[in-house]
């Protein structure tokens, strides 16, 4: 689950020199009531919907299947995250607090991911072996909770880059590479947006969580109210981000979601 909000002013503790994803998890952590709720797989939409808009200037022309990845890469949360909000809206769930992805328990996260992957690959083979190098790229910041997973997505990409290579439809280390890229960015951005942040932010135009990101070109993001500006141009002008979300805990009155809607200009 992503925990998110409308508005967060309570950015003062994080340095201006934090990365995006630093502020993204401190965001996380910090959980207060009320709340929005978001579902990883409508988050991974969200991150969907920005992969359709980004310029071919910055990862080249994505492919309509990388694309559809991006937009299912966390397809395997749909059942944790189907709990955790029967939990909250239980007749006597009160104000219990959410539990936002960044808080669950290593196994809980690599069976999620798994099941991503999984789901993913009954689609498009490149297109899983995207999410799994997303995954894994992740998973190297826990090795010793997540050793079993690396190996086990390392033999994976293995196997689909073979059935790809027989198929005659092989993808060069670069696309993957700049795939891979597109997944992380659209990732993070979707989750900053969730998370209420405002502050001016770098996003490297690599995966975040590659070597590659240390050294890599940047784009600069600055959100003013509904708006999204990147510097220099990292989607088309006009385009839309839209996501619906829960309300946390339940209104007496009113709507129970909220639609959150950014554009691009």
């Amino acid at each position: 689950m992503v925990i998110g909000w409308l508005q967060r002013e309570r950015e003062g503790g994080e340095s201006h020199t934090s990365s995006a994803w630093a502020r993204v998890e401190a965001a996380q952590r910090d959980v207060h009531l009320p709340c929005l709720l978001v579902p990883q797989p409508a988050h991974a939409v969200l991150a969907g919907e920005l992969a359709a808009c980004l310029l071919p200037a910055r990862f080249g022309e994505l492919p309509p299947e990388i694309k559809r990845a991006i937009q299912m890469h966390d397809t395997g949360w749909a059942s944790s995250d189907a709990q955790q909000i029967q939990r909250l809206r239980g007749p006597y769930s009160g104000n219990a607090a959410p539990i936002s992805f960044v808080a669950v328990s290593p196994g809980e996260a690599m069976e999620a991911w798994t099941d991503s992957i999984d789901s993913v690959e009954a689609l498009t083979k490149t297109g899983a072996i995207i999410v799994s190098r997303h995954f894994s790229l992740l998973a190297q910041h826990d090795q010793a909770h997540h050793q079993q997973f690396i190996q086990a997505e390392k033999s994976r990409q293995q196997r689909l880059e073979g059935s790809t290579a027989k198929g005659g439809d092989t993808p060069k280390d670069g696309d993957l590479d700049r795939w891979t890229a597109a997944l992380g960015f659209c990732d993070l951005v979707s989750l900053y947006l969730l998370s209420g942040l405002s502050r001016e932010v770098e996003f490297p135009l690599a995966h975040p969580t590659s070597p590659r990101a240390q050294t890599a070109p940047r784009v600069t993001m600055r959100i003013q109210g509904r708006h999204v500006h990147f510097t220099p141009a990292a989607a088309r002008a006009g385009c839309t981000l839209s996501i619906q979300a829960l309300k946390h805990p339940v209104p007496a009155q009113g709507p129970r979601a909220e639609t959150l809607t950014w554009e691009v200009r």
